[in-house]
């Protein structure tokens, strides 16, 4: 019953903020074009600033003194060659491809899954956490934009691919949080407290923005490729690559950053991504918003379970 319990309690708010989002848009106090501009705000601003925080205040020695990142990062990578291969065999249109492509491999790690990492390890224990993002997001970031440019029709320049990757606010902001970490460095409390503050909106922001611009409309049409997307990202991969790292012996953090990092739902960048490379943007942003509704009962499921082995 308290394992039960600790899994609602992590999940639940998640779905308060979401029903919030919904109410505002349904009684049209926040628009939806405002809720999906104010998701700069959290792209830009209170993410970064969250990932600074735990790595600036992280004990990194600890971290890296297990392969624990390199057999993640190779997950990723099989994963994504998987997809690559299989995705141009069941969808004939180009426009489609590189999208169902990021749906299947690249999880919502950053603000889905801190949210839930934050909820089971606590605010001040996010180093793991971070340094995970720190690593999946010019990974994921890098092969994202590979996916979407072959199927553009443009051939894919390495510089371009990397200068993208380095602009990046969350990349930018976790190598500022390393110099920070290495340096001892200590912000004045003029500084440290909005930071904190910010920090702490990530997650309630983003779930009622999610809420508020989440749309139905198209999951008729674009059912088959959901339901596939669907049971991929948030079924098979995560219960595969968690299965993995048990038996490679992690226990604990770890298993909560590989069930974040895996089973996280579609990340909210595949929408973005699809509209400015001209790629079905309505299939986007529909498999962003089912997946993270529906991630909600899987996450609250794989933890539960996780909980009653006494894995984490």
């Amino acid at each position: 019953m308290e394992n039960l319990l600790l899994s609602f309690s992590v999940v639940a708010p998640l779905m308060i903020y979401m029903i919030i989002g919904v109410v505002l848009r349904k009684t049209n106090i926040v628009t939806t074009d405002l809720m999906r501009n104010a998701n700069k705000i959290i792209f830009y601003v209170t993410l970064p600033l969250m990932c600074f925080r735990a790595i600036a205040a992280a004990d990194l020695k600890a971290m890296v003194a297990t392969p624990f990142l390199l057999y993640m990062a190779i997950g990723i990578a099989i994963i994504y060659a998987l997809t690559a291969l299989l995705v141009p065999v069941f969808s004939k249109e180009n426009n489609r491809r590189g999208v169902l492509i990021l749906g299947v491999f690249r999880s919502n790690d950053a603000i889905f899954g801190l949210a839930v990492a934050a909820a089971l390890l606590g605010e001040d224990n996010l180093g793991m956490m971070s340094i995970a993002v720190s690593l999946t997001v010019p990974l994921f970031n890098t092969l994202s934009v590979v996916a979407m440019e072959r199927y553009r029709g443009e051939q894919v320049r390495f510089g371009e691919v990397l200068l993208r990757v380095l602009k990046n606010p969350v990349i930018i902001a976790c190598l500022a949080g390393f110099l920070a970490n290495f340096l001892q460095l200590k912000l004045p409390a003029v500084l440290q407290k909005p930071i904190d503050a910010l920090a702490a909106s990530t997650t309630p922001f983003a779930f009622v923005l999610l809420g508020g611009t989440i749309s139905f409309a198209a999951v008729k049409k674009n059912r088959p490729a959901i339901l596939a997307v669907s049971l991929l990202r948030l079924i098979l991969i995560p219960l595969i690559m968690v299965a993995t790292f048990l038996l490679l012996g992690f226990r604990g953090e770890h298993i909560v950053v590989s069930l974040i990092i895996f089973g996280a739902p579609v990340a909210m960048v595949t929408y973005s991504m699809a509209v400015g490379m001209q790629a079905d943007d309505e299939l986007a942003g529909t498999l962003v918003a089912v997946t993270s509704v529906l991630s909600i009962v899987t996450m609250f499921i794989f933890i539960f379970a996780l909980k009653q082995f006494a894995f984490i």
